[in-house]
């Protein structure tokens, strides 16, 4: 005789397993720009299914996640809220969602193919968050970007006394370009670097934070 806990067992099985995150289809990695300290873990959710907790990083990627669907809330456990939406491209299976403060609150993502062949080992992707117009250099390669925007940069034109990049950023104000930072960067094998410009919270100034990024090499080809 089957007692009618294990009856109801049986009849909603399928429905448990359909809130479980597929297990195959795209991954996403995601890095924040910054994480309030109250935040703990998030899911990614889509509809009634939700993937395992995990906790947003701001100093080096997270572990692949597989979201529900391609296009899906990341979702704060503890505050039961969505923190926002992200939507992968149509095609492709791995992605960097950098996740940027909203103005309204929760985040705002920018999603970047893993594989994108002008994304190489060595390349950056600098993200202005801040209210100001930035600019800089990495050795003889330059880029400007106004407020909300984003642009990938290749680095060209390493120092003749070492293997490392000049490298300068600033800020445009009504006193004109001001700097913000004077340093060499090494020329890292194998690495690309996420740079973020933000307004400190603290100071109110314009700053900045980057990020490095290992990229697995490519199979030999037979």
């Amino acid at each position: 005789m089957i007692k009618p806990l294990a009856v109801l067992l049986i009849l909603f099985a399928p429905f448990v397993r359909a809130q479980e995150a597929p297990k195959g289809g795209p991954k996403v990695r995601f890095l924040a720009e910054r994480v309030p300290a109250d935040l703990g873990q998030v899911m990614l959710v889509a509809k009634e299914i939700k993937s395992d907790p995990f906790d947003l990083p701001i100093n080096h990627l997270s572990p692949p996640q597989t979201p529900p669907e391609r296009t899906f809330a990341v979702w704060s456990v503890a505050k039961n809220v969505s923190l926002g939406t992200v939507t992968l491209p149509e095609k492709g299976d791995s992605f960097i969602a950098l996740l940027v403060p909203a103005e309204k609150g929760g985040y705002s993502p920018v999603v970047i193919a893993s594989n994108n062949p002008d994304f190489k080992p060595g390349d950056i992707y600098f993200h202005n968050h801040s209210d100001k117009t930035v600019m800089g250099y990495v050795g003889t390669s330059k880029f400007v970007l106004g407020p909300a925007k984003g642009s990938m940069l290749r680095p060209a034109g390493p120092s003749k006394d070492g293997p490392f990049y000049d490298v300068g950023l600033g800020f445009r104000d009504e006193q004109g370009d001001r700097p913000l930072s004077m340093a060499r960067w090494p020329i890292q094998q194998g690495m690309r670097m996420y740079v973020f410009f933000f307004i400190n919270p603290r100071s109110q100034q314009i700053d900045f934070r980057a990020v490095d990024e290992f990229v697995e090499p490519e199979p030999p080809k037979n």
